[in-house]
Parts: structure tokens; C-alpha cells; sequence
């Protein structure tokens, strides 16, 4: 199944972004299991070794004729988004604010040391309903301070690379195992964007990498390395609002620093050295992005879990994969996805076009997409991790063409 939706009329001259940001707090004000890690067998959380944050970006454009288009960003120190909370929360804010679904993305930074969100998953943490309340209407809240903080901006792109991620799936003999693979595919892209007010202050910046936050399995909450950096970008000015963007890294970890003589320690310096790396591309000359019509589109497809002959299960049984795209400049186009994407997916998108910014881990979850490749070879992102997941089985060989096809059909619809 595939469909678009157009949000609005076009105009032939894009009139100017409005944006407004916001950042509101979500750790957890009691104990609770964290989600992440099977090692911590849904103990609840024994220290605070880092404050979580959603950071919301909102877009506004205002026509000629007084119509308005709007879209929502929202990036979150969690694992990811469940169905069930992405669907009510995208629900909730296009009742009230009327900002069109298919203009709204939930980004998750992907953190293994945040509170368990999702119901289906087993042995990652149980989730409190009194927390998940709390999540949505800081979320509610952080939209509404992020409409009414509203502004024109210039848009600013800059690019770079940064060297913190490996390759995590190493063959051993005859089986693959989770190891760093320094021969691996990655992406070290590093791309930052940057809203400018008419005053030339940063209102907002937002750092798109991919690299799974995996560097403490302590039972303790944190950040990690992502949010580490994003403090560290925030400290400079308090007035900007810095949001990392999570990738298609579900086969990247980060490298561990050998100077690290603690988990902690590894945070602080791989955050440190991912801040100095946006750091650098700030410094240097960013490229100016003319603000494009705000259009959403949405794409929805089943894909199917492969024939096994146990346990038995229902016959046709697959998981519905959904895609956004949503355009904010010339030069800046989210293509988000609801897996756990390895880095093939965001490679291929970023092959399409330049301007594509590929975003795993959000609106909701369906678990690991690999490649077909990987499915043959085992491990555990294409196999392991099904029963994490709460899946029926690993997914069928078919999956990658069928991704990689819809993928290619909504990059090409227009805008």
C-alpha cells in the first residue's frame, strides 16, 4: 500500500520560514527501568548520571492570501517512539494546532539510558503509565512554547564528517557477532543547520549523524554521548536550542575511547569530540538554504516476516513500515522512517540527493530493517533482536527491495 498526501496549495514563491524552539526536560522524576539494555533486567534505575531532553522545532510559513503551513520536528532522549504514543501525540497536536500528521516528525535520539516507552518490547524495561502521561504533556507543552516562540530565520547548511562510529557487526568463523569492525560500512557524514534571526543569532541548530548511543549499560539514566553534546553546543548560547538528529545507524555503534576509565568517561569524550566536531562546522562558512513550500507526504507499506515453520503464527502476519517526508528548504528534506534503520538505508537516500536528511526511530517502531545480505548472514540486528522486539519472526528476505522502492517513490514524488 502506498499514498501521498499534499498538505496545502502550492504557492509560487516560498514565503519566509518562521521557527520557534523549545526544550523541556523529561527525566524521570522517580525510579523506573530503564530501556535499552537486557543486562539491567528491568531493574528500575539506581542514579542520574545525565538530565533527558525533548527539543522541539516548529515551521511556520504565512501566504500572500493569509493561508499557513506548518510542520513540527520533535527530538527526544529516548529509545525510540511507540506506535501507540507517536500515533496520540501526532493526533493530539494536529487537532490543536492544526499542523497537518503528515507534516510531523518524533525523532528519538536512540539513547539506551532513558526510561522503556514501548509495550511490546521484552526484557528492556517495563514502562510506567504515570511516566508516559508526564512524556506526552511535556511533549504538549514543548509544542506549545515552540508555536508561540515563532520568529523569521535564515536557513544556513553546513557539512563535514565526524570519525566516532564503527561498523558493530565483525564476523567470527561462521557467525556474526556484536564487535567492531573497523573494514564495516558507516556513515560519517556530519551535517548541521542552523537558524538564524534577522539579528544573525542562532536560534536553533540542528546536528544530523548516525551512531548509536551505546556507550553506558550502567543502570543509571543518561543522555549519553548525544545529549552530552548537545549541553555542550547549548552552554555557548543560551538562546539556542540544539537538537541531535538520529541517523540510519542501527549497525553503528561508537567507538569506545581507550583513555575511558569509566562509561561515564567515554561520554564526556566522545560527546566532547562529536561537540567539537559541529563546533568546527559552525566556524566555518555554512552555505545559506532558501526556505522551500512546507510539504509533508506519508507512505505506508506492510512487510512481511519470513516463512518459518516454528513457532506457528498467523499466515500473512507483517508490520506496517511508514515513511514521512517532509521539505523545509531547498537543500533540506527529512525522509524519516519508523525502523531501526541499518546505515545501507541512509546511504541509499542520501544517494538519491544530497539534500535528503535520512531519520530512523521515528513516529513509532517496527524494529531492525536490514539488508537481505545481513538477513543471510545472521546476527543480531536481523535475527537476535526479534524477540526483543516482540516480532513473530525475522522479516522476509523481500524487505530490502521493497524498502528501497518506497523509499525511491516518495523521494521522487513532488513537492
Amino acid at each position: 500500500m502506498y499514498y501521498t498526501i499534499e498538505i496545502e496549495r502550492s504557492d509560487p514563491v516560498a514565503p519566509q520560514l518562521r521557527v520557534g524552539t523549545a526544550k523541556i526536560d523529561i527525566t524521570p522524576k522517580f525510579p523506573l527501568p530503564l530501556a535499552g539494555f537486557a543486562i539491567r533486567e528491568n531493574r528500575k534505575f539506581e542514579a542520574v548520571d545525565s538530565r533527558l531532553h525533548v527539543r522541539t522545532f516548529y515551521f511556520r510559513q504565512h501566504a500572500t492570501d493569509r493561508s499557513k503551513r506548518q510542520a513540527l520536528l520533535v527530538s527526544a532522549d529516548i529509545l525510540f517512539w511507540s506506535d501507540q504514543l507517536a500515533d496520540r501525540l501526532r493526533t493530539r497536536i494536529a487537532r490543536r494546532w492544526r499542523i497537518p500528521l503528515d507534516a510531523i516528525i518524533l525523532n528519538a535520539t536512540h539513547t539506551h539510558s532513558g526510561p522503556a516507552i514501548s509495550t511490546r518490547t521484552v526484557g528492556l524495561g517495563e514502562p510506567d503509565p504515570d511516566y508516559l502521561a508526564f512524556l506526552e504533556e511535556a511533549v504538549i507543552r514543548s509544542v506549545e512554547q515552540a508555536v508561540d516562540d515563532a520568529e523569521p530565520v535564515s536557513i544556513h547548511r553546513g557539512r563535514g564528517s565526524c570519525g566516532i562510529g564503527v561498523n558493530r557487526r565483525k564476523k567470527e568463523g561462521d557467525r556474526i557477532v556484536l564487535a567492531p569492525n573497523e573494514e564495516g560500512v558507516t556513515d560519517p557524514e556530519l551535517r548541521v543547520f542552523v537558524f538564524k534571526t534577522s539579528e544573525g543569532k542562532k536560534k536553533g541548530v540542528l546536528a544530523h549523524y548516525a551512531c548509536h548511543p551505546t556507550l553506558s549499560a550502567r543502570n543509571a539514566v543518561s543522555s549519553e554521548f548525544s545529549g552530552h553534546a548537545m549541553e555542550q553546543l547549548e552552554s555557548h548560547d543560551s538562546l539556542t536550542v540544539c537538537a541531535y538528529l538520529q541517523g540510519c545507524c542501527g549497525d553503528i555503534n561508537p567507538a569506545r575511547p581507550e583513555s575511558a576509565e569509566s562509561d561515564r568517561d567515554a561520554i564526556f569524550i566522545v560527546g566532547k569530540r562529536f561537540a567539537d566536531d559541529v563546533k568546527a562546522i559552525l566556524s566555518g562558512e555554512l552555505e545559506r538554504l532558501e526556505p522551500a513550500m512546507l510539504a509533508g507526504r506519508r507512505s505506508m507499506t506492510a512487510l512481511p516476516f519470513a516463512e518459518m515453520p516454528t513457532p506457528p503464527r498467523k499466515p500473512g502476519e507483517q508490520a506496517l513500515f511508514e515513511i514521512t517526508k517532509l521539505t523545509i528548504a531547498d537543500g533540506l528534506t527529512f525522509i524519516a522512517m519508523n525502523g531501526e534503520m541499518v546505515a545501507e538505508y541512509g546511504l541509499f537516500v542520501k544517494s538519491r540527493s544530497p539534500d535528503l536528511v535520512p531519520l530512523a526511530y521515528s513516529n513509532g517502531m517496527v524494529g531492525y530493517i536490514t539488508t537481505a545480505e545481513q538477513l543471510q548472514e545472521g546476527g543480531y540486528e536481523p535475527i537476535e533482536s526479534v524477540a526483543y522486539f516482540g516480532l513473530p519472526g525475522p522479516f522476509d528476505q523481500t524487505v530490502e527491495a521493497t524498502v528501497k522502492r518506497h523509499l525511491t517513490a516518495i523521494i521522487n514524488e513532488h513537492t
